[in-house]
């Protein structure tokens, strides 16, 4: 499903949609920096207010709404590996060695909220629309009608979810032709995913470059 490709923009007619974009970047600012600043238990129970909000509020679907905080899954999943690790080297015992350490909840609990906070904001955030409101602080810091930092940065922002989309490609094309999750398919797969990821990097600094001459 592409709509539920990571931080992906979903076109619809929502409240959020028609803030205006500086007001947008100001916000998603603002509410991801306060997530690290709240208790753990404030952000455990504001991160499945947010999910019902956009599946109620803003038209996403379960999995875009979710899609978002993969991220935060595979840091949780590294800390605990890590973990399990220096329980096993420190001498603990099965199944002793894969209890996870409690100590990760409040770190991982504020990243999820703030990841969840941003999803919502690139959702309902066009490139374009970026772009403007970037322009728009520029102008009003510079004096000038000139924006190239705002075209960077919007170019820099829509490079996120097309690393995404470049995963899923070459994943489905994977699964595909019969491959199985396992060792061989990331020393399969990240050699060519490094390789468009870059390419697309270049082709997106020669795009910046263009914009500014």
């Amino acid at each position: 499903m592409e709509g539920a490709k990571f931080f992906h923009y979903k076109t619809k007619q929502t409240v959020l949609h028609k803030i205006p974009p500086q007001a947008k970047l100001a916000l998603m600012v603002i509410l991801a920096l306060t997530s690290f600043a709240l208790p753990a238990e404030a952000c455990l129970a504001a991160y499945p207010a947010l999910i019902i909000v956009s599946v109620a509020l803003l038209g996403l679907t379960p999995a875009e709404a979710f899609s978002d905080n993969k991220p935060t899954i595979a840091y949780a999943v590294l800390l605990y590996a890590a973990t399990a690790v220096m329980n096993a080297v420190s001498g603990a015992g099965f199944p002793e060695m894969l209890v996870p350490d409690g100590t990760y909840v409040p770190l991982l609990s504020r990243l999820a909220l703030s990841l969840e906070t941003t999803s919502i904001f690139y959702r309902t955030t066009s490139t374009g629309q970026f772009r403007e409101g970037f322009a728009s602080i520029e102008r009003k810091l510079t004096g000038k009608k000139a924006t190239p930092a705002s075209d960077t940065l919007a170019l820099a922002l829509s490079f996120i979810p097309r690393i995404a989309t470049f995963w899923s490609r070459i994943e489905t094309a994977w699964k595909a032709r019969g491959g199985a999750d396992s060792i061989a398919k990331l020393t399969t797969l990240v050699p060519r995913f490094l390789q468009v990821s870059l390419r697309e990097g270049y082709e997106k600094s020669l795009a910046i470059q263009n914009r500014q001459l």
